[in-house]
């Protein structure tokens, strides 16, 4: 698995927008509703699917991820028994997930979600990158690549995320005390891209995606 190689394929597909053209023309040409999770739904199916065209890795969306005991072997993507899981609290569902076809360790972790420059907004962002951050941890600390999306309509500024993208370098601390720690950066980077949606409620498109920072 060639960590850079991915990447470039991810940035250029985002850039191009090749995949999107093909398989979902409701994104680039016909325009989706704004209704509902629909937004949510096209976004997270379009970044499984750019990992299907990668060679040797498979992705899955919406792929629950449960903690482990540190006693467990944290490249099996299941465990082996309900005991193994830990504490249920804690479990977490990113977007998507993509996994090596060789040796099914993951390569990527990936959350899609709207942002709005509101209190409510800016806690659900928080939320995200923080399970992003216990995901890559539940998935042993060794996944290769993370990547984070917003997406906000054209003309709305929905201001600087970085204090939240900041959480994947210096951890946090959960409501229970314990702090969790940022990623391994000799091993993991992480993209932040954002998705503008152009068009009207009833009808946008998200075919501009522009990397952050």
């Amino acid at each position: 698995m060639n960590k850079d190689k991915i990447i470039d394929f991810i940035k250029k597909e985002f850039k191009e927008g090749n995949i999107r053209n093909e398989m979902f023309p409701m994104m680039t040409k016909f325009g989706v509703r704004d209704y509902s999770e629909t937004i949510h739904t096209v976004g997270l199916n379009y970044i499984t699917a750019i990992g299907r065209f990668v060679d040797g890795v498979t992705s899955l969306s919406e792929c629950p991820v449960f903690p482990y005991n540190v006693e467990n072997n944290y490249g099996e993507m299941v465990a082996e028994s309900q005991a193994s899981y830990g504490n249920k609290d804690d479990e977490v569902r990113p977007d998507s997930i993509w996994y090596s076809k060789v040796d099914n360790s993951p390569i990527l972790i990936c959350e899609f979600e709207r942002y709005e420059k509101n209190r409510r907004k800016d806690l659900k962002i928080k939320e995200k990158i923080q399970n992003l951050l216990l995901a890559y941890y539940q998935l042993g600390g060794n996944v290769p690549i993370i990547l984070f999306v917003y997406w906000s309509y054209a003309g709305e500024n929905p201001g600087d995320i970085g204090e939240y993208i900041s959480i994947l370098d210096n951890g946090f601390k959960k409501n229970d005390g314990t702090y969790v720690q940022g990623i391994n950066a000799l091993k993991t980077t992480y993209l932040v891209y954002r998705c503008v949606a152009s068009g009207n409620i009833d009808n946008l498109t998200l075919n501009q995606w522009v990397e952050v920072g």
